[in-house]
């Protein structure tokens, strides 16, 4: 019984050490770069550059309304009436405040459409990891452009960027 017993014991500590003994495969790859060659990048700052433009039109469209009923309120309003003059004064100051308003939506709006044309080449580019990852047997991939890890020491960790680059379909 005690020679089981000790044997049981041994099973149970090999075994323990087999789990302990996995290996990890440990691969890195610099995100930004791969997102600066992506083809798709150039269609985004396009499309950025455009929304841009429309939103600084918008912008400039109140701001002439703004300088067009200033000017008229300068030279008339010796010849307006009290009522008159308040009221031209009032639609001033509400013209400005919505031009102001009109302003921050458009750069919310712009960051938000920033935001989402990024994000789908982030997307992109972490499809393109996971697919390089399983078929590589990779436990962990870093993005070092992220910041995280601070040493990567390339004798034990592949750089798979390469690999995400002919997953892209990018030749570069």
């Amino acid at each position: 019984m005690r020679k089981l017993l000790f044997f049981v014991c041994i099973a149970i500590v090999c075994t323990a050490f087999q789990v302990n003994a996995q290996t990890f495969k440990f691969g890195h790859v610099n995100g930004n770069e791969v997102i600066e060659i992506l083809y798709e990048l150039d269609s985004v700052q396009l499309k950025l550059e455009k929304t841009q433009k429309e939103l600084e039109e918008l912008i400039k469209e109140v701001a002439a309304e703004w300088d067009r009923k200033s000017v008229e309120f300068e030279a008339n309003q010796d010849k307006w009436s009290k009522v008159v003059k308040e009221t031209k004064q009032a639609e001033l100051m509400e013209l400005n405040r919505r031009a102001q308003s009109q302003q921050q939506n458009a750069q919310l709006r712009f960051q938000q459409e920033n935001q989402r044309l990024i994000g789908l080449l982030q997307k992109k580019l972490k499809d393109a990891v996971d697919k390089v990852a399983k078929a590589g047997g990779f436990t962990y991939i870093f993005d070092i452009s992220a910041g995280s890890p601070i040493y990567v020491n390339e004798t034990q960790s592949t750089d798979v960027g390469a690999l995400v680059k002919k997953e892209l379909g990018i030749s570069k």
